[in-house]
């Protein structure tokens, strides 16, 4: 507005924009505001770790990461007005959505074991699962998951063309292996009604492996809110942090994602540790 003064009246300009002229004034009249040397400080560790995440991490996971990961102490309220005065916010903002599924051919459907209860201090107790499409560039394959509630980490993830039965019993052995487990005695795996979890290979493997299915209460995706979550997170990050126009590529950096996820993903949850160094701490202090 000042470089149009040469040209216009203030009060032409000013009820223009429908502000008050001694407002204007009020406002030129203020001395210009410089960031402190804390706030500059604040705002290079900021601005670092805003890059690292390809802009998706948002201010309270910000103070909470810099807290536990780098001893900086900082206030969420003031990560929220540095990140305002830098004109820099999260590229995402996490949608609560439900998802329905067709129902086919109904074979087994078991109790819903966790009812939202998703902790799990004791180890090997507890696992959630989901399987999830996802398309690139017209090419569409599935994703299968599980997460382990004890440190909320995702130990296994497979893909395939079609949403199979043997996709899910993939995903199942790679958990297994990945916590060096001889079989799933004791372990719930908790699904939703999906035909997969339905079907009686889904049973049999329940049966050769000794974990016990529960399932979530139809149409009710808040009793598998935590692998929700999970796939929330992953479809609206990994398009900020890697390239979307090659399912070929884009398979390869899936699992780049997950190893992201693990190991540096600060989680609210876990006071803002990842998954990783929150299951390291409990360890240590057992």
């Amino acid at each position: 507005m000042t470089a149009l003064r040469k040209d216009y009246p203030v009060s032409t300009l000013c009820k223009t924009l429908k502000v008050s002229t001694s407002g204007y004034y009020n406002y030129i009249a203020q001395p210009q505001k410089s960031l402190s040397e804390r706030d500059q400080i604040d705002s290079k560790v900021i601005q670092s770790l805003y890059d690292y995440t390809g802009g998706t991490i948002g201010v309270k996971r910000i103070a909470g990461k810099l807290k536990e990961n780098h001893n900086h102490i900082i206030n969420h309220k003031r990560v929220s007005r540095l990140m305002y005065e830098m004109n820099i916010k999260s590229k995402i903002r996490v949608k609560k959505y439900f998802r329905s599924k067709k129902d086919a051919q109904s074979n087994w459907i078991y109790p819903n074991l966790l009812n939202r209860y998703f902790d799990a201090p004791l180890p090997n107790r507890k696992w959630v699962t989901d399987l999830s499409e996802i398309t690139v560039e017209e090419e569409k394959f599935y994703v299968s998951a599980i997460m382990y509630l004890c440190n909320r980490e995702i130990i296994a993830f497979k893909m395939s063309d079609s949403p199979t039965a043997a996709l899910v019993e993939a995903t199942v052995k790679q958990a297994m292996k990945t916590r060096e487990l001889p079989d799933l005695t004791n372990i719930i795996i908790h699904s939703d009604q999906g035909s997969v979890y339905k079907s009686f290979k889904y049973k049999n493997l329940a049966k050769k492996l000794q974990f016990s299915p529960s399932m979530f209460r139809k149409a009710n995706c808040w009793d598998k809110a935590v692998i929700e979550s999970f796939f929330s997170h992953l479809k609206t990050e990994f398009p900020h942090l890697y390239a979307t126009d090659n399912a070929k590529q884009v398979r390869k950096d899936l699992l780049l994602y997950i190893a992201y996820f693990n190991e540096n993903r600060g989680q609210k949850r876990l006071g803002y540790l990842s998954p990783t160094a929150y299951l390291k701490l409990k360890h240590s202090a057992s």
